[in-house]
């Protein structure tokens, strides 16, 4: 496979840690499909809804049971209003902070079960030939708490992303994060963020594979507003990056299997405010692709989704909490299989969640559906639940 990073670069993704995989079992019969909600009707026709809150006339949430289940303790947060809206920067700023309330109050029911709480969302709104990222392509978040049998088993099972076969590194680390990771740091000023504080690019394994902020708050933090203030200045720092790069490198329009063509291009006429060694590898990154992998038929096809992105700005957001402390990790450009709920971060280590894995037990979907109830009780008595569940106030 084509090296797309220079060689220290990919030293360094082959040093970060990871699980490939850790199993989740699925509802007994439930078969994950490829459906798109359009509606709102459509949020309660495939899924169990347990409350359904108005933030405005054109904008809502519902907190439903997913029917394809990443963990056994989880639930989701899926934006139920009726304009298209993919992104939590698309939502208002009240969305916001309900979405924060939701889950700083559920990283406190986790503490009570003996959890460990991961928060998680994707941005691809576009990609219609990848199925693993934004699948849906409107807002939702998965709660997730993952038990300490998990964590012991990431623990045991951890090992280098190097010493998987080059394509399933591809698949769980792949170089466009590491890429993204770099960019990130050049074009989001620290300064200008509110909440989030920028752990500096490539200084640990997990600052390496995402770009990783630390929430000095704890999960407090995502109920401050200014908090949905900083994601919609960090996605249009991206937005705008994303966007100058494939003006001054690439020609074509991104399609069904169909990708820009990366052009001849200087280094220097990108217009993005990036160091000497950001822009190098930017380069180095672009001009290994190879775009006419995608004209080799249905196998083709399937390697192309992973080795060749620029189908647009897509990245991936995990919150969660490593050596007492909270992190936001957000992998830009996302390409892999792991999409974004597919992804946790358990203390430090990136793991992979394989999805339906044999079915749960009776007893399993009982502990499930009370863990849901229980959060539940725990919200409307929570300190700032007027702000989640009546965000207008």
């Amino acid at each position: 496979m084509t090296q797309l990073l220079p060689s220290a670069l990919e030293d360094l993704r082959g040093n970060v840690p990871v699980v490939d995989s850790l199993a989740a079992k699925g509802y007994p019969g439930y078969v994950n499909g490829t459906q798109r909600m359009g509606t709102v009707n459509d949020v309660y026709g495939w899924t169990r809804v347990h409350a359904h809150i108005n933030v405005s006339p054109d904008e809502g949430y519902a907190l439903t049971d997913k029917r394809s289940p990443h963990a056994l303790y989880e639930f989701m947060l899926m934006s139920a209003g009726t304009t298209h809206r993919p992104g939590l920067h698309d939502h208002s700023r009240e969305f916001g902070t309900a979405l924060g309330v939701v889950a700083a109050c559920f990283a406190e029911h986790c503490r009570a079960y003996e959890l460990s709480p991961v928060v998680s969302w994707s941005y691809d709104p576009n990609t219609l030939d990848r199925e693993s990222i934004q699948g849906e392509k409107r807002f939702h978040a998965h709660f997730v708490g993952r038990t300490g049998k998990e964590r012991a088993e990431v623990a045991e099972r951890a090992m280098r992303a190097g010493g998987l076969s080059a394509l399933r590194c591809r698949r769980i680390v792949e170089e466009a994060s590491v890429l993204g990771a770099l960019v990130c740091a050049d074009v989001v000023d620290g300064d200008a963020l509110r909440v989030l504080q920028p752990v500096p690019a490539l200084s640990t394994p997990t600052a390496t594979a995402t770009a990783q902020f630390l929430l000095p708050q704890g999960w407090e933090s995502l109920a401050n507003p200014d908090f949905h203030a900083d994601i919609a200045y960090i996605h249009r720092k991206l937005r705008t990056m994303y966007d100058e790069i494939i003006r001054a490198c690439a020609t074509g329009e991104a399609g069904l299997w169909r990708r820009p063509t990366v052009r001849e291009f200087d280094p220097e006429d990108i217009d993005v405010p990036l160091r000497a060694t950001t822009r190098a590898t930017l380069a180095h990154y672009l001009r290994a692709l190879r775009p006419e992998i995608l004209d080799g038929g249905s196998l083709a096809r399937s390697r192309a989704t992973h080795v060749y992105p620029l189908a647009d700005l897509a990245y991936a957001v995990t919150i969660t909490e490593q050596e007492g402390q909270v992190y936001l990790h957000l992998r830009i450009n996302v390409f892999s299989d792991l999409g974004g709920a597919g992804i946790s971060i358990i203390d430090g280590v990136i793991v992979k969640t394989k999805k339906g894995v044999g079915d749960m037990r009776a007893d399993e979907i009982a502990a499930r559906s009370a863990f849901q109830a229980d959060y539940l009780r725990r919200l409307h008595m929570y300190p700032m639940a007027a702000r989640a569940l009546f965000p207008r106030m």
